[in-house]
């Protein structure tokens, strides 16, 4: 019969600050430098606002803290967020990680009423900053309001209300009636606006 066993772990981020990460697994194995769980595991990191949903996880202890997290068919939720990927790596001090392979993300702007939905192949996320980027081999996909658009490559900045899109841009924007192609394309979120590169727009006009 499978046991579920909760683990307790104090991480030390600075000499004046602990972190407590709660980690619910069907299967533990710890050592002295990793600890190992398998099994419907579960993490959460209440001072972050982090939980992780897994199959399985890897913990390694780098510079004497339990830092670095690698897990499979990962469901990351962090604040008005939740971003899915079947491979994760996570610094849990840094509060910085990437996720590969089949990255879906769903993302509640700060400066607008959007939810931005990503798909790609890599992200890396940093939410101290609030900074999310990332590619795909053939193009990443990405959803906000009327606007859809793909390209190589984004950076998107949701403390400032910032997306940049590089790399075989085709937008279209559903409310201005228009689709673009260009190398690289900055929205701001508040307001939709953008600022282009060797574009090329298509205007639909309405009859």
């Amino acid at each position: 019969m499978k046991r579920i066993l909760l683990l307790i772990l104090c991480f030390v981020a600075t000499s004046y600050f602990a972190k407590t990460v709660h980690i619910v697994a069907d299967y533990v194995k710890p050592e002295k430098e990793q600890a190992f769980y398998e099994g419907n595991v579960k993490v959460e990191i209440e001072e972050d606002k982090i939980r992780v949903n897994c199959s399985s996880m890897k913990v390694t202890k780098y510079q004497n803290e339990w830092r670095l997290v690698d897990a499979d068919k990962s469901t990351v939720f962090f604040e008005d967020g939740v971003a899915t990927s079947t491979k994760l790596k996570y610094d849990i001090k840094l509060k910085t990680g990437t996720m590969t392979e089949d990255v879906q993300a769903k993302i509640l702007d700060k400066e607008s009423s959007d939810t931005i939905l990503m798909s790609c192949d890599l992200l890396e996320i940093d939410l101290d900053k609030d900074v999310f980027k990332g590619g795909s081999k053939d193009a990443v996909k990405i959803f906000k309001g009327k606007i859809e658009a793909t390209a190589k490559s984004f950076f998107y900045d949701r403390k400032n209300g910032q997306i940049e899109l590089t790399g075989d841009v085709v937008l279209v924007d559903h409310e201005k009636n228009i689709k673009m192609w260009a190398d690289n394309v900055k929205i701001t979120t508040a307001d939709d606006k953008m600022v282009a590169t060797n574009a090329k727009v298509e205007l639909i006009v309405e009859e």
